[in-house]
């Protein structure tokens, strides 16, 4: 598909709001920022706005025409635990606030698209009440959800869904729910037993290949060099270290993006060890991360969603070291791509850095690319399905029964 080929009925939408809850990690922000700027790049006149708990959305380079509101933020601590980042205040407060504001720029703003990322009753159920808002008001706004190819093991999915309404809001609120991914890789609807209308509802986009969007600037750093990520840093600190070990044992370059959240003990420890290794180096945050894969001899990363992406469509040799914990959706998305032969996955433990430089190696000899198997056009199935469709949706009974 033209990337910027004009889609139809594209007229009737011209506010599009865009919800990131942003409680562990950059994959949120960077993939709601991605999609921001998709969507400006086929109609610049289009007024979009993006709501973000992010604590660092000011570390990116804001898509031209793009308005971002913050909330106040919170951490994630447990699979579906809160804390507020600041300490002094309550997370009851702090999620009224966040209902507050969320509420006030629904109510202004008067989106005909309300795009809300991950998290369907939003962190802590505040988007709950601002469905409500929109339902009474009457304006017409289409409500739709976009979901990650794998969110956890779908028996904790289920559960947490269960537990917590989300089934029952999927089927009054959301006019459309899109999956960021492939039916073929993760049925979304079987694993998580959404009923056959629900399942109807699914609207599978393919992959989002963040690279496309994404400033291009590359750190130089000197080839054949290993290229280590840990996404927003906040429990990488183990896997960078590994890698920059690997990397000595085989005498080969290494560039580590720490992330900007990582704790500042950690990047101390990691500045020793960079200090200590030949042709190491270290950056904390880069915004062109796909330019430095496709620069890299070998790519080791943890399994968030974007940073796999990035890494297929970057054709570059990749080793996953995923994390297992607040939830095990990193593990599950890098064995269903070593299925494909996309990546190497290795288990973090204490010998990693050894079974690092082994891999690595291994890699290295076999000069094959790894074969993409993935449908990447996800940004342009999603802009399209957003931008095409008349918002004033015939679901509005289903939302008054919601907020009544």
């Amino acid at each position: 598909m033209n990337a910027l080929m004009p889609f139809p009925f594209e007229r009737s939408v011209r506010r599009v709001l865009l919800y990131s809850h942003d409680t562990y990690g950059l994959g949120h922000i960077r993939r709601n920022l991605a999609i921001a700027q998709h969507l400006l790049a086929h109609r610049p006149n289009l007024q979009v706005v993006l709501l973000s708990g992010s604590v660092v959305s000011d570390r990116f380079e804001l898509p031209r025409g793009l308005s971002i509101v913050k909330l106040p933020p919170v951490v994630k601590d447990g699979p579906d635990s809160y804390r507020p980042v600041e300490s002094r205040l309550s997370l009851d407060l702090v999620r009224r606030a966040r209902t507050a504001v969320i509420a006030d720029v629904a109510r202004r703003f008067k989106p005909d698209v309300f795009l809300v990322d991950h998290a369907p009753s939003g962190m802590g159920g505040e988007l709950r009440d601002v469905f409500a808002m929109l339902a009474r008001q009457r304006v017409g706004t289409r409500i739709a959800l976009g979901l990650r190819d794998v969110l956890d093991e779908p028996e904790t999915v289920v559960r947490s869904w269960t537990r917590q309404g989300v089934y029952d809001l999927l089927e009054q609120v959301y006019d459309e729910i899109y999956v960021y991914g492939q039916r073929d890789m993760f049925d979304v609807g079987a694993e998580y037993r959404l009923h056959p209308e629900l399942s109807r509802r699914l609207q599978y986009t393919g992959y989002l290949d963040r690279s496309r969007t994404a400033p291009t600037g590359v750190t130089s750093i000197e080839r054949p060099f290993i290229l280590a990520t840990a996404g927003g840093g906040a429990d990488g600190a183990d896997l960078l270290r590994a890698a920059l070990d690997a990397g000595g044992r085989l005498g080969l370059g290494t560039l580590v993006v720490t992330g900007p959240l990582i704790d500042a003990a950690q990047r101390a420890s990691l500045d020793a060890r960079v200090a200590s290794t030949p042709r190491a180096r270290m950056v904390t945050f880069h915004p062109g991360l796909g330019s430095l894969m496709r620069g890299a001899s070998v790519v080791v990363t943890m399994g968030g969603y974007n940073s796999m992406c990035e890494a297929v469509a970057a054709g570059r040799p990749t080793i996953v070291v995923p994390r297992t914990w607040p939830r095990r959706e990193q593990e599950l998305r890098a064995a269903l791509f070593a299925e494909r032969g996309l990546v190497d996955v290795l288990a973090q433990g204490p010998d990693l850095a050894e079974r690092l430089a082994v891999a690595i190696r291994e890699r290295l000899r076999d000069q094959r690319r790894p074969q993409r198997g993935l449908d990447l056009s996800g940004l342009d199935r999603l802009v399209s399905g957003l931008l095409r469709r008349d918002p004033r949706s015939d679901t509005v009974p289903a939302r008054q029964e919601l907020a009544a």
